[in-house]
């Protein structure tokens, strides 16, 4: 019996990239969730809403915001 071969998938250089941005996708979310990208999240609402100012460094961002949920711990595991 000849093989049968799926004439609905897609080609194969089309695959890898879809992969790649689920991958990518998963990536972004986790690193949303755990924070990894807030501070770049950051840099970018400054740049948009305070031109021409110096941001804060990664270290004063991250005291900041430990402090900010220190005084006010808002629903949160820990």
């Amino acid at each position: 019996m000849p093989e049968q071969t799926n004439t609905q998938c897609r080609p194969e250089q089309e695959q890898p990239g879809g992969l790649r941005r689920a991958f990518d996708s998963v990536r972004w979310y986790w690193a949303s969730v755990m924070g990894d990208n807030h501070y770049e999240r950051y840099l970018a609402h400054h740049e948009r809403t305070h031109p021409g100012e110096a941001p804060m460094t990664k270290k004063e961002y991250w005291r900041e915001r430990t402090d900010a949920q220190d005084t006010n711990p808002r629903s949160r595991c820990c």
